[in-house]
């Protein structure tokens, strides 16, 4: 149908034009040719006429009765016309095809009439007489003076037409044939130009379509080549500025969805346009983004939209540190910015969120840790100097009061040196889990009998006994040197706070599972309320403060134990109650052990 519709709308009119050009030309030659034909027959009358009334007349242009006979006598055999003599008065005087004497006189005639009137007539008339068309010419004899007669020459008129029709139907066929011709021609070549132009447009088609791997086939018209050509570099240049900007759009999801950083495009109407993974995790929106999405629906914190609406006023970015969550648990920055166009229209608004709760609770124990540092250092300290300045004010004459003040002095040093034993050690931990530790085969119920032999002096003075269990051949690969402190420190803890006169024993123990090993160090004593359970490897956290420091602990034992389990890949955990005592227990894994 299209290309139907094509074809008229390119050749439809052309070959209308050409037909009725043709139909035209063709009937002006067809009466051109009637009239032609008319004139020829006329002239070739007129010429028998006149031979006919040369024939009839004498030399003094009368009528020579004679020649009258004898010409109508041999005229029907000679002549394919009719012939009639009449005299001026209507008389027949000598008729080719009847009896003249028979005949109706002619006085009436129209043609007779004329002939006598102006020498010459020519009628088309019904003859009802011979019942039929007729074509009449008649000429007055003699030509000048008085008439002697009319000598009329009659041909039905279909006779005449009988040779136009037989001119005009060949005439018909050649210009049928013309016409054929013409358009045949003309169907031929619109299809040289149709179907290239109809491929052109089913293939402009397919790639507006979004099929831009398609290309046109270049048709054999140069203008036509040329505009495929031009359509096929065209498709080639959107395909990959398509492709280029898929590939931006691609990035630019990527980059949104793996930022850390929230992030919301709405434009002036409230309207989200775009919103980041961060972003939905930070204000709990996990609903489809629709084009119907409002920023209320996305952010329900009231101080964040009074941000969003003191940047639309202000039309300038502002930042601010605001508090998110149900219970206002996570700590972000945000950013509000207006979003313009290259002409300086404002188009919407970016809001760009950072959670920094991590941050603030680093901070809060950057804080701490320093307090805590402070206090651990001032206590000893200050214990030094007071006894120091006591001995410089006197107290060194007396012997024993002297000895007594430095033996505290010493204990005092002991254990500030402890502390910062094990701030180096905390240091050193923490840089070797960024790097890595060295870590080989060895065998655990070595490592675990060399730490309860060292913590064993301990155990005695109290009357605790010392358990160990261990396979043999359980040899995970790690650093033997600080899994032994690991346990050291455990064991020291369950000997000052987890034994008891009444269970007097601490079990140390070690089992292989499914890729790792897990070393427990359990005591029986009172156990630890759950409120501390969470806080116990924080540095310097203690769950009785005097008892601690008056058993000489520093308060970084346990987080020195969490550091080691953590640069071996592995994690810590601590079970208690009351009635049986507390468990803390390594877990180490061998696949990470092994790396």
């Amino acid at each position: 149908m299209k290309k139907k519709n094509l074809f008229y709308q390119f050749f439809g009119v052309h070959i209308l034009i050409l037909i009725a050009a043709i139909s035209f030309a063709t009937y002006y030659t067809w009466f051109a040719m009637r009239e032609a034909f008319n004139r020829q027959w006329l002239q070739e009358l007129d010429i028998q006429t006149r031979v006919a009334a040369t024939v009839l007349l004498d030399a003094d242009g009368a009528l020579d009765e004679t020649a009258v006979s004898r010409f109508f006598a041999q005229a029907g055999d000679a002549f394919e016309h009719r012939f009639t003599l009449v005299r001026p008065d209507g008389k027949v005087l000598g008729d080719t095809e009847a009896n003249a004497a028979s005949m109706d006189s002619h006085a009436d005639r129209p043609e007779i009439q004329e002939a006598l009137k102006n020498g010459t007539s020519v009628q088309r008339r019904y003859s009802t007489s011979l019942g039929k068309s007729m074509l009449y010419l008649a000429h007055r004899v003699p030509a000048e003076g008085p008439a002697a007669a009319v000598v009329r020459v009659a041909v039905p008129e279909f006779a005449l037409m009988r040779e136009i029709a037989a001119s005009g139907r060949t005439l018909l066929v050649l210009v049928t044939l013309v016409i054929a011709a013409a358009v045949g021609m003309g169907y031929v070549a619109s299809l040289r130009i149709i179907g290239p132009v109809s491929a052109l447009q089913s293939g402009l088609r397919r790639i507006g379509d979004g099929e831009l791997t398609f290309r046109l086939a270049v048709p054999a018209v140069p203008h036509l080549a040329e505009l495929a050509k031009s359509i096929n570099q065209t498709a080639d240049r959107i395909a990959k500025q398509i492709h280029d900007l898929a590939e931006e759009r691609n990035l630019r999801t990527l980059i949104l969805a793996n930022m850390a950083r929230g992030v919301i495009a709405a434009d002036v109407t409230h309207t989200v346009k775009d919103i980041n993974a961060a972003a939905r995790n930070m204000t709990g929106f996990h609903a489809p983004l629709t084009p119907a999405t409002r920023i209320g629906e996305v952010i329900r914190h009231p101080d964040l939209l009074r941000l969003i609406d003191d940047c639309e006023r202000a039309q300038e970015p502002i930042e601010r540190e605001t508090t998110i969550g149900p219970d206002g648990e996570m700590t972000v920055t945000a950013r509000v910015t207006p979003l313009n166009d290259t002409h300086g229209q404002s188009m919407g608004t970016l809001i760009i969120i950072n959670d920094v709760t991590h941050l603030r609770k680093l901070e809060t124990v950057r804080q701490d840790f320093v307090a805590n540092v402070s206090h651990e250092l001032r206590t000893p300290i200050t214990s030094i100097k007071g006894f120091a300045e006591t001995l410089l004010d006197g107290a060194k004459d007396d012997p024993a009061t002297a000895e007594r003040f430095l033996t505290i002095i010493t204990r005092q040093a002991n254990q500030l040196e402890a502390i910062i034993h094990d701030l180096l050690d905390l240091s050193r931990l923490e840089q070797n889990s960024a790097q890595g530790i060295e870590k080989a085969p060895a065998p655990l119920a070595a490592i675990l009998r060399n730490a309860a032999g060292l913590c064993q002096d301990r155990a005695n003075a109290r009357g605790i006994r010392l358990n160990v269990t261990c396979d043999p051949a359980l040899t995970p690969p790690l650093h033997a040197g600080l899994i032994e402190q690991a346990l050291v420190n455990l064991i020291d803890n369950a000997i000052k706070y987890g034994a008891t006169p009444e269970r007097p024993q601490v079990d140390i123990t070690a089992t292989a599972t499914s890729g790792a090993a897990e070393i427990r160090v359990r005591d029986h004593g009172n156990g630890i309320d759950k409120p501390h359970l969470d806080r116990l490897f924080e540095r310097f956290y203690r769950v009785d403060k005097g008892r601690s420091r008056e058993m000489g602990g520093t308060g970084l034992g346990l987080a020195i134990v969490k550091h080691i389990t953590l640069v071996h890949g592995g994690t810590v955990t601590v079970e208690s109650d009351p009635a049986r005592g507390t468990t803390f227990t390594l877990h180490l894994p061998f696949a990470l052990a092994m790396e």
